[in-house]
């Protein structure tokens, strides 16, 4: 793929078409930055998956002109990834003073030994990189120092909004986004790729102070123990909790490796004070329950993290009744309900109070833009076009609509692997790449489609069914065929149709002539069949069917 010489090229290679996996790439005079590399969640369709990483062979393809890496915030849909891909990193990697704080800590947990260039975004002055001129925007968001980014080449000036919303976490000393985005009227922006997460939501998101007062309001009453579980690198909601435990007088107990992550990180760069106490599961037997607020990772139901074995019993030292309370100040990411509703679930059957966004909206706000920041930072700042990323087909489509009603004169959804060329000021579609979405497994990056996941779906909805077979040198059974299964079913009926499928081999085998009981592949295949054939009259499924053929001298 070539792109004209002064010509912007613009390629997303994850976050458009779904939520997370952020990636996008651009090109100028043969030059590259990427802005963001992030995972995703996968769905409950995804069965053996843990995440999912952007397809990273591209950049692979191009690494030795890829000028940086340049991470809008420390959210794992746009720094996660990079941990799995290091050994194919070679070049800076950009991002605020936190957002490098919580990367160092997470490559603490990389077995390479490889060291990235970490460089800090500077306060004042342009990165210049062959024709880039990058400039980051401080912006509010769930996270403390996301930034947007303005990328100027010779003939364009591209606002990458990255995550964001209009109004500040006070309590970081946050300016209003609104005030950033004014001072770049005059600055006549061509396109803007824009966050379309909460494109169907109608007015403006609020800011973290009404989280603070929603969780002031319940805690203050509770009677009992009180356990919060919040995105662990919301600073701002934990500084609220902080503040607020320390009016009530309640101890904090930190209870996940993710918050502990995230708060020693905050501390490093001065966004959390070095003065609070902070205990651990084994001292909280020294609190009342009334006088302990626990705070723990596990938001998104994950099956390990402490507010799920908390939920399940697994951590002793925690006893629930019905004067204890379970805050999820926090959302339920696209993929997870289900997880979450299970954890939820095994704390209802405790009795316990639960509080979450559906039941009670004020304890949790986003840090996305609904439709009335979007349509304010269209009108304010006017571009030629815009390019809606970061979202499913139908967020981007609504934002789309947005941009439409301000009379935006070219709009571009684009899908993974869509490549833009600018001529001039104007992005067109010229070319595709196919993308092809990645998985970490077995300490390694495969694909997907890999034929192995196929396989763990197909054992798991139908159960493994599997045959030893022992033949002599001449074909001859030596002993009667064994068959094992794994998930189809315990009953006396599947133990007469193992018996009986077990003959039918026997009998097939038996009325082979010596050469046709040499070729173990055809032999493997054909019993297969018969097996299959018996399963699916008597149990209406197609396991996963492993046959072991030994051959004794």
């Amino acid at each position: 793929m070539k792109f004209k010489k002064d010509n912007l090229g613009f390629i997303p290679v994850g976050g458009s078409e779904q939520i997370g996996m952020n990636a996008n790439l651009y090109q100028f005079n043969d030059q590259w930055i990427l802005v963001d590399l992030g995972i995703a969640f996968p769905d409950e369709t995804q069965i053996g998956v843990d995440i999912l990483l952007p397809d990273f062979d591209f950049i692979k393809k191009i690494k030795n002109k890829l000028l940086g890496i340049f991470l809008t915030h420390a959210h794992e849909d746009h720094y996660g990834a990079i941990q799995y891909f290091i050994d194919e990193i070679n070049c800076p990697i950009w991002g605020s003073e936190f957002t490098l704080a919580m990367l160092k800590r997470k490559l603490l947990d990389n077995v390479s030994k490889k060291r990235l260039t970490l460089k800090h975004y500077p306060r004042k002055s342009s990165i210049r990189l062959n024709g880039f001129e990058i400039d980051t925007i401080q912006n509010s968001h769930s996270v403390p120092q996301s930034v947007s980014l303005l990328i100027k080449t010779k003939k364009n000036i591209i606002l990458h909004t990255g995550d964001w919303k209009f109004k500040g976490a006070k309590n970081l000393k946050e300016k209003p986004f609104i005030n950033e985005l004014k001072a770049l009227k005059g600055l006549k922006i061509s396109t803007i790729v824009s966050d379309s997460t909460n494109s169907l939501i109608d007015g403006y998101t609020p800011s973290e102070n009404d989280a603070y007062n929603g969780l002031k309001k319940i805690i203050s009453k509770s009677k009992g123990l009180i356990i919060i579980t919040c995105f662990s690198s919301n600073i701002s909601r934990i500084k609220s909790i902080l503040e607020i435990a320390k009016i009530n007088e309640k101890k904090v107990c930190i209870l996940g490796r993710a918050i502990k992550r995230s708060i020693e990180a905050a501390i490093d760069v001065g966004l959390i004070e070095k003065n609070h106490t902070f205990y651990g599961i084994n001292e909280i037997e020294k609190f009342s329950k009334k006088n302990l607020l626990v705070i723990c990772s596990g938001s998104q139901g994950e099956p390990n993290s402490s507010l799920t074995r908390i939920a399940s019993g697994k951590i002793e030292k925690i006893k629930l009744d019905n004067q204890d309370s379970i805050i999820f100040s926090s959302k339920k990411i696209p993929g997870n309900e289900r997880k979450i509703s299970k954890v939820e679930q095994m704390f209802l059957e405790k009795n316990v109070n639960i509080f979450n966004e559906k039941n009670d909206k004020s304890i949790h706000v986003s840090g996305h833009p609904c439709k009335d920041e979007i349509l304010d930072m269209y009108t304010m700042l006017k571009p030629k076009t815009v390019i809606p990323v970061h979202g499913n087909f139908e967020q981007l489509k609504a934002n789309a609509e947005i941009a439409k009603s301000c009379k935006i004169k070219k709009i571009l959804i684009p899908k993974n692997g869509d490549i833009f060329q600018f001529v001039d000021d104007n992005p067109t579609c010229v070319d595709r790449l196919e993308m092809d979405t990645k998985v970490f497994d077995g300490e390694k990056v495969v694909s997907l489609k890999d034929e192995k996941f196929s396989i763990r779906k197909q054992a798991l909805w139908n159960g493994v069914l599997m045959a030893s077979i022992v033949l002599d040198n001449r074909g001859n059974l030596i002993s009667v065929p064994i068959l094992t299964e794994l998930g189809i079913s315990k009953t006396e009926k599947m133990k007469n149709a193992l018996l009986e499928i077990s003959l039918k081999i026997e009998d097939y085998i038996e009325g082979l002539n010596e050469n046709e009981t040499l070729d173990d592949d055809n032999l493997k295949e054909i019993l297969k069949k018969i097996i299959l054939k018996e399963i699916r009259i008597l149990f209406s499924i197609r396991p996963l069917v492993n046959i072991h053929i030994n051959r004794v001298q």
